[in-house]
Order: structure tokens, then sequence, then C-alpha cells
């Protein structure tokens, strides 16, 4: 009852909405002129511009995400969906993620339940992540509080881990319950992961997961 009430509503205000994870703004790699002969001198050569990050299939990125054999002791699955197309107070998305995967986890029951998310959304290219990322960013500045599906949304800044490229994190309060949301920008996606719960809201799990996750995404991205 939990998961669908509470943390379904608060997670389709966080957790669906479309960011992305931006690493180095590359220019995509392009076949080289050939070289020239004239005899003109030749200038400095100009550093090599870095990699364009690799965007993965969705079957790759299914299989990048965290499964139930790599979580702590005590979870299960949980077939509860957290896509959508809700956005914190409704701010405009420059870009739509291409590709997108999830997967949920439950714990506990009643008011001890405690339930966990960990997703994935691809762009076209990294400067598309970043714009989305940063146009998030700007939304929660001045983004505390909404009402969604009846329930009041409260929003709060928290503090993360520095992974990836960039990071932030939101707390979201409503009718007693607690979602911790955290998102890192890595290469062209969006790595996020979520926990909530009403007596406890795995503030420490949400941290560890969001370090595994992006240590799978980035060893699937370098295959």
């Amino acid at each position: 009852m939990f998961q669908r009430k509470y943390f379904g509503a608060l997670g389709a205000a966080a957790m669906t909405v479309a960011l992305a994870a931006c690493g180095n703004t590359a220019t995509p790699t392009a076949a080289k002129p050939a070289a020239s002969h004239s005899s003109a001198p030749s200038s400095p050569a100009s550093p090599s511009p870095a990699p364009q990050a690799a965007l993965l299939t969705k079957a790759q990125l299914t299989s990048a995400l965290l499964s139930l054999s790599q979580m702590p002791a005590g979870w299960s699955t949980d077939s509860s969906s957290s896509t959508g197309g809700k956005t914190f107070c409704n701010y405009r998305q420059p870009h739509k993620a291409q590709v997108q995967v999830s997967r949920t986890f439950q714990k506990g029951g009643g008011l001890t339940a405690t339930v966990a998310s960990v997703g994935i959304r691809q762009y076209a290219s990294a400067n598309d992540a970043a714009e989305s990322f940063t146009a998030m960013e700007k939304a929660l500045e001045s983004c505390h509080q909404e009402t969604y599906q009846g329930s009041v949304l409260k929003y709060s800044p928290m503090s993360v881990d520095k992974l990836g490229d960039r990071s932030l994190g939101v707390r979201i309060d409503s009718d007693g319950a607690t979602v911790l949301q955290q998102f890192t920008l890595d290469g062209p996606t969006l790595i996020n992961v979520g926990t909530g719960g009403l007596a406890d809201a795995g503030a420490d799990t949400a941290t560890k997961l969001l370090r595994d996750q992006v240590d799978r995404y980035e060893a699937a991205a370098r295959k």
C-alpha cells in the first residue's frame, strides 16, 4: 500500500523527470582530413578532442541496472512502474531522453516499508543531457512545493556524493512519507537513485546504491 500511494506519487514527481547526465561535452568523432603537403609552416598541433561518450542500446542499459543480487540483504523486486512525464513544478524539458530504463525494489512492510528505485536515462548527446540537467537544476531553485495527485509535495535541496560530472539531490516530503532522490550526470545519461519510506527513507542505502549504479553504468559504457 505504501509503495503505491506514497512512493508511487512522490516518485512520479522526481523519478520520471526527464533529465540527463553530461560527461565531457565532446564533439562527435569525425574522419580526419588528409594531411596537407603544403610547404607552409605547420601550426602547433591542437589537443585531440575527448572521445564522444558511447550510446548504449536499451538492452545494454537494462543490463547495466543494479539487479536484485547486487542489493543489500532483505530486498525483493517490485513490479511497480515509475515511468511518466511529470517534472518538478511542470518545468519545460529542453530535450527528451531517447532511452529510459528503471528497476524498483521493496523491503519490509507496513510503517517500516522502504522502497528503492534505480534508473538510467540516455539522451542523444552529452550536450542534450547537460542542457536538460541544467533545466532541472534551475527549476529546483524556485520549485519548493506543489500539489500532485491530491498530495502536497515539498522539495528541499540535499547534499550528495560528487559522482560523474555533476550531481544533485532532492528530499521530497508528503503526508509523513519521505523520498530521497539523487541524480548524477555521466556522459549522455542521467543516473538516478531514489529511496523512500515512512519511518526510514534509507539515506545510507541511497548513497551506496548511487555509487554502485554509477560504477555499473561506467563499466558498461567502457566495453
